[in-house]
C-alpha cells in the first residue's frame, strides 16, 4: 500500500472530502468543492517546481511535463492560457471543469484499494455512485498528521500547510476537525491557513461566492 505522502494532494483532498460513512462529499458551500480542486491541483505543480505564485500572478516556471496526467493537463491549461494572470483568476477558470481531476482522483484511489465504488438506486431509477473507504490507512495517516500539527505549535511542513489551507478555504476543515478539542484551537487552525497563498485564494474566493448567494436570496427564504 502507498503511503500518503506518494498521492497527490488532489487526491487526498478528494479522500478527506468523503463523508465515512455516506461515502459521499461532506456538505460544503456550492462550487467551493471545484475550487478546493482546482487549488490543490495547482498546489501539486506548485510542488513540483513547475509554477509560483505571488499576491499578483501566477507563473509558469517549467513548462515540461511533470508525468502525471492529471497534473499535466492542468499545466498545459496554464502554458497555453494568457499571462500575468492572478491565482484567483487561474482557480475561477480551472474550478468550471474539475470533473475530471475528481473523476481521476477517485479511480486512483480506488485503484489502490482504498475506496470502493458501489451504486445505490433512488426509486430504481436514478442511480447515485458512493465511494465507501475499503482501506482507511491513508485517511488516518494524514488526519492524524494534521490533527497533531493543529494540536501542536509546530511548523508545518509545506506540504500540511498548503492542505490545511485548502481545507479552511473550503470549509471542510470545520467539519473534518470538529469537537471542542479543535474548536480550542480555531484561532491556530486559522494561522496554519494563510501561510499558504494558493489556499487564501481559495477561502477568499468561496466567502465571496456565500457572500453573494446570500445577498441575492430574498429574506425569509
Amino acid at each position: 500500500m502507498s503511503s500518503a505522502k506518494s498521492i497527490t494532494l488532489v487526491e487526498e483532498v478528494v479522500l478527506l472530502a468523503l463523508d465515512d460513512h455516506s461515502g459521499r462529499l461532506r456538505p460544503m458551500p456550492v462550487l467551493a468543492f471545484s475550487y478546493v480542486l482546482a487549488g490543490a491541483a495547482l498546489s501539486d505543480l506548485a510542488l513540483a517546481g513547475r509554477i509560483d505564485t505571488d499576491p499578483s500572478q501566477l507563473m509558469v516556471l517549467n513548462p515540461e511535463p511533470t508525468g502525471d496526467p492529471l497534473l499535466d493537463d492542468v499545466l498545459k491549461t496554464l502554458v497555453d492560457g494568457p499571462t500575468g494572470k492572478t491565482t484567483a483568476y487561474w482557480l475561477t477558470k480551472l474550478s468550471q471543469d474539475t470533473r475530471q481531476i475528481e473523476d481521476t482522483a477517485i479511480d486512483r484511489l480506488v485503484e489502490r484499494g482504498v475506496l470502493k465504488r458501489e451504486e445505490r438506486k433512488l426509486l430504481w431509477v436514478i442511480g447515485r455512485r458512493r465511494y465507501p473507504t475499503i482501506d482507511d490507512h491513508e485517511r488516518v495517516e494524514v488526519l492524524t498528521r494534521l490533527g497533531q500539527l493543529i494540536l501542536s505549535e509546530d511548523l508545518p511542513d509545506p506540504r500540511d500547510a498548503i492542505l490545511i489551507s485548502l481545507l479552511t478555504g473550503s470549509h471542510l476543515a470545520l467539519r473534518i476537525f470538529a469537537g471542542p478539542t479543535y474548536g480550542a484551537r480555531t484561532e491556530r487552525i486559522q494561522t496554519l491557513a494563510q501561510m499558504d497563498l494558493v489556499g487564501r485564494e481559495v477561502g477568499a474566493t468561496v466567502n465571496s461566492i456565500i457572500e453573494a448567494m446570500n445577498r441575492a436570496m430574498p429574506v425569509g427564504m
